[in-house]
């Protein structure tokens, strides 16, 4: 008998044969309703200790929850052609799904006769359609700085003014751009832009975050109106440093006690100067408080014992740690990729979520002779 490595792996031959049976048979069938209820044991044992569970194909890779699927490669395989079949690239299932909701959408989307499309609407499961524009990169485009809507978010960080309200179109924008130009199926390194001036060094650096974000949560399986949330919190994550004295921020000797402290105001200075605007994501004010604060609850700001971040704060730590080493600063040199990597593995767990960790390395591959 075949045995997998991890407990949430066993719902892929389940939910595989559940589709195959709802294809071969009525849903009335023995063998289909034997199938239900087999995925739906195997859901009940994953929702006693989680909450969702999230299956997607990225870059001819599975992942459930997070975590790449090993040791079951031709059933990963059949999985992803049967989703690439109907269009989908990810699926969620939420606790409390019925066995009735789900004999619905086993029927309504692989059943005989389901042609006609995949309905999004269901209490407890959660549809992740593939587009053509999503695997796109344009051709003319060798950096995020080819993007006119980079340009155009950078003078607006530029012109930041406490007194005015926030030009959010100008994070849609890119924020759009980004989603349509690059491909999750090609590493992010190859688009970075370099800093060329310390001057420009935070303003390029968020776009850099932002690109390395998005990739990250792709590859982890996020996608649609979700995804973009995550963009424009990446995009804003920083924008506390836009209120720091220039002569600080682009100090080139070492700070001084009074000076760090000013830094690390740039947390609750960005929430309280987001908090004042309309419009502005939720979750971009979480991440703006939070995204200097560990895995572990330590960091900044310190706001109680064993404070857990959210898990977009996650995701735009690593990114944010990974550009930062990789740029050039006037303290330091930049560090190679292999040297980076070295150091998120080392902080794996203590300061960073160690399955993001692996998920971004993966997702970088050995882009050591690839990268600029």
């Amino acid at each position: 008998m075949t045995t997998y490595p991890d407990r949430n792996d066993h719902i892929i031959p389940d939910l595989l044969g559940a589709i195959n049976s709802i294809r071969l048979y009525s849903h009335k069938h023995p063998q289909t309703r034997m199938s239900t209820k087999q995925v739906m044991d195997r859901f009940e044992k994953i929702f006693q200790t989680e909450d969702r569970l999230l299956l997607g194909v990225f870059n001819d890779n599975m992942l459930v929850n997070q975590k790449p699927v090993v040791g079951i490669g031709k059933v990963v395989d059949s999985m992803a052609k049967v989703l690439d079949e109907v269009g989908i690239d990810q699926l969620v299932f939420l606790k409390g799904l019925s066995q009735e909701e789900f004999s619905m959408f086993l029927v309504e989307t692989f059943g005989t006769g389901s042609g006609s499309g995949v309905n999004l609407d269901y209490p407890h499961i959660m549809i992740g359609r593939i587009t053509p524009d999503e695997t796109r990169v344009k051709e003319d485009v060798d950096s995020i700085m080819d993007l006119d809507t980079s340009r155009d978010f950078i003078g607006m960080l530029q012109n930041l003014d406490p007194k005015d309200p926030f030009n959010f179109k100008a994070v849609k924008d890119l924020s759009q751009d980004l989603m349509e130009t690059f491909s999750y199926s090609k590493s992010p390194l190859k688009y970075l832009a370099e800093v060329k001036s310390e001057d420009e060094y935070t303003y390029v650096h968020t776009i850099n975050v932002a690109l390395l974000s998005m990739s990250l949560a792709k590859h982890m399986g996020i996608t649609g109106s979700d995804l973009m949330d995550i963009i424009y919190a990446a995009l804003m994550h920083d924008v506390g440093k836009m209120l720091v004295p220039k002569s600080i921020l682009n100090k080139r000797g070492p700070l001084t006690p009074d000076e760090f402290e000013v830094i690390k105001s740039h947390t609750l200075n960005g929430v309280m100067y987001l908090c004042n605007q309309k419009g502005i994501p939720q979750i971009a004010i979480l991440t703006a408080l939070e995204h200097h604060i560990k895995y572990n609850g330590g960091g900044y700001p310190n706001i109680t014992n064993n404070w857990k971040p959210h898990f977009v704060s996650q995701i735009i730590s690593i990114a944010d740690i990974y550009d930062a080493l990789r740029s050039n600063r006037p303290y330091r040199a930049r560090l190679e990729h292999e040297e980076i990597i070295g150091i998120l593995r080392h902080d794996a767990g203590n300061g960073l979520n160690p399955e993001m960790v692996d998920v971004f390395i993966e997702m970088l591959g050995d882009q050591s002779k690839k990268a600029v």
